[in-house]
Parts: C-alpha cells; structure tokens; sequence
C-alpha cells in the first residue's frame, strides 16, 4: 500500500459499514467512501460513477475533484472499451504510469490529466452498478494490493446504492405492517433521521422509546398463533390511539414496539412511556381476554446521543434492564445509565421523574 497504513485502513472501512448499516440512503455512504478514499491516497480525483437502470448511461453521483459543470454534464455510453470490459467482466483497470498507454489513459480519463489511475466495479447481487474512479498527479501511486482495499469500498458503495433501491421500492410497495397496522421500520428508520436533523436545527429534543411484549412466547404457546397475532394488533392499535398526531409508532420486532415522541423532553418521554406501561397492564386483549404486561426502554435526542445508533443502542439498554429487573418496568437513561423509571415515579410522584439522573 503506497500510503496507507493498516490500522488506518481498518479504521475507515470500519467508519464506512458503520454508517452503511445505519442508513437506507446511499449519498451519505458515497460521501465518507469519496472522503476516506481521498484522505488515504491524497487523490486529485475520486468519483462514484453509476450507471442509470433508465438510459444505461454512465453518471457522475458524486465526485471529488470534479468541476461542478463537469459532474452535471458528465453523460457516457457504456462502451466496449476499457471502462465497458471493467464493467462487463469486473476487471479492474490499472494505470501505474500514464505515459506508457494514452490510448488506455484516454479512455479512463474524466475531467483532469493523471499521472495514475485505478478503476473498479461496483456490483451487488451480480448487478452492475457503475465503477469507482480514483487518479493521482503522480505516477506509481496505487498497486496491485491497493486494489484489494479499493475494492472494498467499491463493493460498499454497491451495497449502499442497492440498499437504497431495495428501499425505495420497499415504500412504493408498502410502508404498512399489515399484522399490526404500524409503519415498517426501515421507513420508521427514516423517520428518526428526519427527526434528529430537525431538533438539531431547530434546537428541540424528542424521546425514543421500545416496548416489548413480556410473555409473548407463553401466550403463543397457550392461546395460539391466531390469538396471539390478535392480541399484538390490538396492543398496537392501543399503543397508536394513544400518540399525538405529531408522534410516530412502527413495529420493531415479532413482539417489538418502537415509538417516537416528538418535541419531548426525557421527563416527558418516560412519563408517556408509564401511561403505557400501566394501560396495556390494566387491559384485556381479544374475545379470550388475554392479559399482558410490557417492559419499556427510554431515551432522548440529543439529552443521551448525539446520532441514531447511540440512541438505538441506549435505548435498548434501557429496554434490557427493564427485562432483567422483572419486566412490567419502564427504564430510562437518567446520567448516562439506564435507572428505573417506574419506581422513582413511585417513590417521587407523577411530575417527580429527573431529567439528569438526580432526585428532586
């Protein structure tokens, strides 16, 4: 590797899936691959080129060290040259010199001369989706094993744009849980994303919060596969007619709940979240009059994270420590640990729960 350190390199591919398992939108993935790959190499130009499924011609979608005008005008047939035999067979393109075969040069070239250049397929489920195009002024600046590591993120930027295509057809299909009549959660995923780039904006804050249903399993097993789906549609249609029109609800598992309380505080959210506790508690679902309890974790936006996978991954601490101090509990994370909501509304009152971890 001509400038690239191990450590470092698994710090960015790292950093690269990391976000590629958080998002259904590609951009924000193309954008740290273009960065990383950038940093690592010191590239004149790094570009994702895609082919559109529409026309079958080559596209910029993003591209660093490229003239804006350039990007957007940037229209190529896929050829039978060398980029056409890259995308056919999935032979990377090396250029080590750019002296030595211009016809070659010419042909992988986009907007700036280059000293050395390397091209790669990007592909996912055999589909070929474009090509990753990285050149440097000077000559010798990538090798054979850079490929390898360029490859990788090749291969992630594929999955991010096939991700984001499954998504979107996903939602022109249906955003609906038809078993429980909440949104899905990929969409529901999106839906938290909007909501942290709002409250960052306009300096809000709103809670998060999990419900999982205690003895779902049991109740299966005793009433039934017919019963036991019955029961988790009128829990959810519950949980939902309890929301405001600014809140969300989508199903996050088999026995699973996610609920999104928009414009909340902490305090707030856990309150809301004992309303709930206490009412699927107090009810009986179906015409077997089946009774339940649910365990509840909360978190709030940005009190306990500043992204959506420390607020998912708060929030279901919460939830675990719900389960294991004996279900039928609602947890939040007051002073960065998960404390035991109901009991302290027990012990404090209704107003009383903190939002930093201390007892007023």
């Amino acid at each position: 590797m001509t400038h690239l350190k191990p450590e470092e390199c698994l710090t960015f591919l790292s950093e690269v899936l990391s976000v590629l398992k958080s998002t259904s939108q590609y951009e924000e993935v193309l954008h740290l691959i273009v960065d990383r790959v950038v940093r690592m190499y010191r590239c004149q130009t790094c570009a994702v080129v895609v082919v559109d499924p529409k026309t079958e011609y080559l596209n910029i979608a993003l591209g660093h060290g490229l003239s804006h005008t350039f990007s957007k005008e940037f229209r190529r047939k896929v050829a039978t040259g060398a980029i056409g035999k890259l995308l056919w067979t999935g032979k990377a393109v090396l250029i080590q010199d750019s002296t030595i075969d211009p016809h070659l040069v010419e042909d992988v070239k986009l907007e700036n001369p280059f000293g050395s250049a390397a091209c790669l397929q990007i592909t996912a489920d055999h589909h070929t989706l474009g090509y990753l195009h990285v050149d440097s002024v000077e000559k010798h600046s990538f090798s054979a094993e850079d490929l390898r590591v360029l490859q990788a993120f090749a291969d992630f930027a594929g999955l991010a744009i096939y991700k984001t295509q499954l998504f979107e057809e996903n939602l022109r299909l249906d955003r609906v849980d038809h078993e429980t009549e909440l949104e899905k959660y990929a969409p529901f995923l999106d839906r938290i994303h909007s909501s942290i780039e709002r409250a960052r904006t306009l300096s809000e804050s709103f809670a998060l919060m999990i419900l999982d249903v205690d003895n779902f399993k049991h109740i299966a097993l005793t009433y039934g596969y017919d019963s036991s789906r019955r029961m988790l549609k009128e829990l959810a249609g519950s949980v939902k007619s309890r929301v405001r029109a600014i809140d969300a609800v989508g199903r996050h598992g088999i026995d699973e709940f996610i609920v999104l309380r928009s414009n909340t505080t902490l305090k707030e959210g856990s309150n809301f979240a004992e309303e709930l506790r206490r009412s699927v508690a107090e009810s009986l679902f179906t015409d077997r009059e089946i009774k339940t309890t649910v365990s509840i974790g909360v978190a709030a936006f940005p009190k306990d994270a500043d992204s959506i996978e420390s607020l998912l991954k708060k929030v279901k601490e919460a939830l675990y420590e719900a389960q294991r101090a004996g279900r039928n509990r609602v947890f939040s994370v007051f002073g960065g640990k998960p404390l035991d909501a109901t009991l302290m509304r027990q012990d404090e009152g209704r107003d009383q729960i903190p939002d930093g971890g201390r007892l007023k």
